[in-house]
């Protein structure tokens, strides 16, 4: 891991371990051959969509599901591309829609007979370590297309722009979420609302995906010493690789999914609490 000390290695070779898997190992090498990162994505989309449509015990048509359920997968990465100038691999091929679509109608049959396990209240708990990995690879990911040498084909004044990373941090984390929530695709009637983290009352958990992805977007680029943050004030003494950056920011990611899973649970039970008085 470049030159971190020993032990600050060895602490980060689970999480970087498990990106390298995610990233690296197909689902099946024949029958499908995806990596499991946007495998699990594509899942974990399709349960926060499905859930938010029985929530609001919407009845949509198989076009505004698939559709909806995309524009949550996608929405990030289709803003994060516009701001580079890149073009999206959504516009060039067709494997994405093979992978999100085919996992999108699996759980859509399993949640059809097994709709409990959707609202499972040890399900935010036990996935949460996924959630984590699943976010870092996202950021991490998009960040990188500012270091060299994917930074060539981007304009030199956003690739040295510190803002430019927090933006870009915040949107590949929050983008997908914050545009479906925004345009309400898990109803019958799409329509333009106000983003979720400038609703009244988000707060700091309300608004954690998207300050979350900024944040560790400046830890990624800064432990990777990026000139962007030559002159900052909390700059390493040491560089880590790509990976061991994004295994710093997988703990991240864990321990602010941890808190605001426990923050949640914490509130929940005072209100049921407080009912009940």
């Amino acid at each position: 891991m470049s030159t971190a000390p020993a032990t600050l290695a060895y602490v980060l070779r689970p999480c970087a371990d498990a990106l390298t898997f995610l990233t690296t190992t197909k689902v099946h090498s024949t029958l499908f051959p995806y990596p499991w990162a946007p495998t699990l994505h594509a899942a974990r989309i399709s349960m926060a969509y499905q859930a938010n449509m029985r929530r609001t015990s919407s009845n949509l048509s198989w076009g505004t599901y698939l559709a909806g359920y995309l524009v949550m997968c996608w929405g990030g990465m289709v803003i994060s591309h516009s701001l580079l100038s890149m073009s999206p691999p959504i516009l060039y091929s067709i494997h994405p829609y093979i992978n999100y679509l085919s996992t999108h109608l699996v759980l859509t049959a399993v949640f059809n007979f097994f709709p409990q396990l959707l609202t499972h209240p040890a399900l935010e708990v036990a996935l949460l370590p996924i959630d984590a990995l699943l976010r870092t690879n996202a950021v991490t990911s998009t960040v990188s297309l500012l270091h060299a040498p994917a930074s060539n084909a981007v304009d030199p004044k956003l690739s040295s722009s510190p803002l430019f990373h927090i933006i870009l941090g915040a949107v590949a984390s929050a983008g997908g979420g914050v545009t479906a929530a925004t345009l309400k695709t898990w109803t019958p009637e799409w329509s333009f609302g106000t983003p979720v983290f400038l609703r009244n009352g988000a707060g700091v958990i309300g608004s954690l995906d998207v300050w979350g992805g900024s944040l560790v977007a400046v830890v990624f680029s800064m432990m990777t010493q990026h000139p962007a943050f030559d002159n900052a004030y909390l700059k390493p003494s040491f560089a880590l690789s790509a990976l061991g950056a994004k295994a710093v920011t997988g703990y991240v990611f864990t321990a602010l999914f941890g808190y605001r899973v426990w923050r949640v649970r914490a509130m929940a039970a005072a209100a049921k609490k407080n009912k009940a008085q």
